[in-house]
Order: C-alpha cells, then sequence, then structure tokens
C-alpha cells in the first residue's frame, strides 16, 4: 500500500466526517450548502484514492483538486469557522494529491 492511498483515505474520511457534523449542526442554507459540497469532493478524493495504484498522476491531480475545491467552498458560509472544521480534510488530501504525484512513473512493457 502506497503512503499517498493511506493518506487520500483518511482525508476522504476526514471530509466526510466534517460535511456530516456541518450537516446536522447547519443553522442555515449558506451551512448546508457548503457540507454538501464538502461531502461531494470528498467523495471526489476518495475514488482519487482508489484509483491512485493504477492512475498515479490523474489520481494526484483528483486529491489536489478535491483539496482546493474543499478550501473554496469553506468560505461560502459566510464564515472561516468552517475552514478550521475542514483543515484536516484539506491538509490530508492536499498531501497526498502532493505524494502521488512526486511517484514515478512505472514503466509499462510495450511488446
Amino acid at each position: 500500500m502506497k503512503k499517498f492511498f493511506t493518506i487520500g483515505i483518511i482525508g476522504g474520511f476526514l471530509g466526510l466526517v466534517a460535511a456530516l457534523y456541518i450537516l446536522i449542526t447547519a443553522t442555515s442554507n449558506d451551512f448546508t450548502l457548503s457540507g454538501v459540497q464538502t461531502a461531494l469532493f470528498s467523495c471526489m478524493g476518495l475514488m482519487g484514492a482508489a484509483i491512485s495504484a493504477s492512475e498515479t498522476r490523474f489520481a494526484g491531480w483528483m486529491l489536489i483538486s478535491s483539496a482546493i475545491w474543499i478550501l473554496i467552498t469553506a468560505p461560502l458560509a459566510g464564515t472561516f469557522i468552517v475552514l478550521y472544521i475542514y483543515a484536516p480534510s484539506i491538509i490530508c488530501l492536499g498531501v497526498s494529491g502532493g505524494l502521488a504525484l512526486m511517484e514515478k512513473e512505472s514503466e509499462k512493457d510495450t511488446t
């Protein structure tokens, strides 16, 4: 098992837990929207981690883009306090995406 797979899975699950917490405690439609978007992008991070064994570069871009989109959805709720809840997920997904992009592509046999 690769490091970026493990960290990506952890980041995706942390994002889902944070989104569930935000959805349960939501007091306005903006918080609900932020929680739903975070859940969707966390699922994208989980999918990126799942395909990281076969498509390392593409999975790295998926993981990094999911971290960036979660970072962008946090201020939609009108407060930056939500960003503290999403921070562990953003960090884990970003680090795993960076590790996946730094991984060397394995040479495939063309014969």
